[in-house]
């Protein structure tokens, strides 16, 4: 399972390739914004775990890992600014790689947030997540550095 920090890493450096190819702010930070703070939507997650009373009901939302928002910006790309939407697309695309192949899953379109809803987000479709995302989700909002 790719820790908060491994995308960092790779976001980092796909944003070094953004600067290294436009030289400008934007398009740089982009790959940092979309390739790291997509993990910001674990917390929907969490807050959902937290409000259950610390149930387990085996769903897992996670509303921004999601391939379709890739061809979503892909689309838009020509509204907002090439440079800036590919330097989105790059971390987004990054970060949906990094977990498609570290995390175990068991189904090959588990990233595509149409077929989760389809499926009401079942929490199977990540192997690792029953224990894992509970470990994560049993601590406080103070403690998530802990599994960076």
């Amino acid at each position: 399972m790719a820790r908060p920090l491994a995308h960092l890493v790779v976001s980092t450096g796909l944003a070094t390739l953004q600067w290294i190819q436009t030289g400008r702010l934007a398009p740089t930070i982009a790959p940092l914004i979309s390739g790291f703070l997509i993990d910001g939507d674990h917390l929907v997650d969490f807050a959902r775990y937290q409000a259950s009373g610390r149930k387990s009901e085996g769903r897992i939302v996670l509303p921004l890992h999601g391939w379709e928002y890739a061809i979503l910006l892909f689309l838009v790309r020509r509204i907002l600014g090439k440079q800036i939407i590919d330097g989105l697309l790059l971390g987004y695309v990054g970060h949906l790689v990094v977990d498609q192949i570290t995390n175990t899953t068991t189904h090959p379109l588990t990233y595509f947030l149409s077929f989760r809803w389809w499926r009401g987000f079942p929490s199977n479709l990540f192997t690792h997540t029953s224990e894992a995302h509970v470990d994560w989700m049993n601590g406080s909002l103070t403690e998530l550095w802990k599994h960076f």
